[in-house]
């Protein structure tokens, strides 16, 4: 190959490399130039947690940023009303005027289990939800000594460990129950009779009649049958002879 040819080969070639390496270093320079502007207009996140809300956002403002509250949640190390935490985190570097978000603490959720007993379920319903609880299991048994929809037991126990956000179960009474009764068996009986027992009973009686030769004025035939349970003011029928 002609020696002239190469030496001007050789002489394109390292041109070329120079003129490759400066465009490399005048990207570099450039992106290097560009963060230095970016970072210059960012400013390090103050770390917010523990803070009173008032005070965290005049800090954060103090510094080019713009605090919001975004939420509230229970914490038992953070008193109530300072900040939980918050995003972006302290300690980062974060544009001028970008968003903090804080989320600020509703005190702790451990409180006494309130005393709900001797009193309506309305009344229950009413005092656990200003302690931030709920009616969990609800229970239902008759009884003679609490009225109908009060509140006979209650669980937690009044003055026990509780938490904000729980359910309490209860029990509540139906009121007094209704005595049963065996339903006896008054077929032969005289009707007058049958009707007079029914009545001590507290049961009430419906009374028709059947043309019965010899069973005249007696009872023919019933409804419940004998043996039947039967509770008090329930109705009784019973068919007479005539």
């Amino acid at each position: 190959m002609n020696p002239r040819l190469n030496a001007w080969l050789g002489l394109l070639l390292r041109t070329a490399g120079v003129l490759l390496g400066m465009a490399g270093l005048a990207i570099l320079a450039g992106y290097v130039a560009m963060n230095l502007a970016l970072e210059k207009d960012k400013v390090q996140v103050p770390n917010a947690i523990g803070m009173d809300l008032k005070d965290a956002a005049a800090l954060l403002r103090e510094v080019g940023l713009q605090p919001r509250m975004v939420a509230e949640e229970y914490s038992r190390t953070i008193p109530r009303g300072a900040v939980v935490s918050q995003v972006p985190p302290g300690g980062t570097r974060a544009r001028k005027n970008k968003e903090v978000r804080l989320t600020v603490s509703r005190g702790t959720d451990e409180i006494l289990a309130p005393s709900v007993m001797g009193g309506p379920l309305s009344r229950a319903q009413r005092i656990l939800a200003e302690h931030g609880m709920t009616v969990g299991l609800l229970a239902r048994v008759h009884s003679g000594t609490f009225p109908a929809q009060e509140v006979i037991a209650q669980d937690p126990l009044p003055g026990f460990p509780a938490r904000r956000g729980s359910a309490m179960n209860l029990l509540v009474s139906l009121g007094r129950e209704e005595p049963y009764y065996v339903m006896p068996s008054l077929v032969g009986s005289r009707a007058s009779d049958a009707l007079a027992l029914l009545k001590r009973l507290n049961l009430e009686a419906r009374v028709g009649y059947e043309a019965t030769f010899g069973w005249e004025g007696f009872v023919v035939a019933q409804d419940p049958p004998p043996g039947t349970r039967i509770r008090a003011k329930e109705q009784v029928a019973l068919t007479v002879g005539n």
